[in-house]
């Protein structure tokens, strides 16, 4: 099972953009979600629309806070700090401000791999972007990896259109 996500941003795809790999913003998106942002990178620093970006991003939540909003099956897993690594690769943005993203997130704890992919797209009147996301996510703990990939992904799914949702608020505010 997969995820695919679709969000309408009333923001250009350049403004997306740049919002997505906000320090700021992930930042304001990890305290919504009661998590922390530990490491946070964009190389390069200033990224023009002809550049591919890399970016990096580790956040860290509290197990227990998130425990009890998980299937029982997996909330023995999670106890104590609970680590995200996030890294994406954008492209360089094409002629109408499109940029793709290829995302992998990786859960050490729940021994998960999330692979994603972003589409920014401007809408047809131009002042908008499409947010299109879909991947899939794998646990390898043995005998429980499919299942809680199987439970994790519609909520993976749900997190990132909330997110998005986010995303466009916070950028009628900046």
């Amino acid at each position: 099972m997969a995820f695919n996500e679709s969000t309408t941003i009333s923001h250009p795809p350049q403004r997306v953009f740049e919002g997505l790999i906000s320090q700021d913003f992930q930042q304001h998106v990890a305290e919504e979600f009661n998590a922390s942002v530990d490491k946070f990178t964009v190389v390069p620093p200033q990224p023009a629309a002809s550049d591919t970006v890399s970016v990096t991003i580790h956040r860290s939540v509290n197990g227990e806070q998130v425990a009890q909003r998980l299937p029982s099956a997996v909330q023995r897993f999670v106890k104590g700090r609970v680590n995200i690594e996030q890294s994406e690769a954008w492209s360089a943005a094409s002629g109408d401000g499109a940029r793709d993203a290829n995302v992998t997130i990786k859960v050490p704890m729940a021994k998960a791999t999330g692979t994603a992919t972003i589409k920014l797209a401007p809408t047809a009147d131009g002042t908008g972007t499409t947010v299109n996301v879909s991947g899939s996510l794998k646990s390898s703990i043995p005998l429980m990896g499919s299942k809680i990939a199987q439970m994790a992904e519609p909520q993976v799914g749900k997190m990132l259109t909330e997110m998005n949702k986010k995303l466009d608020a916070w950028l009628t505010q900046h």
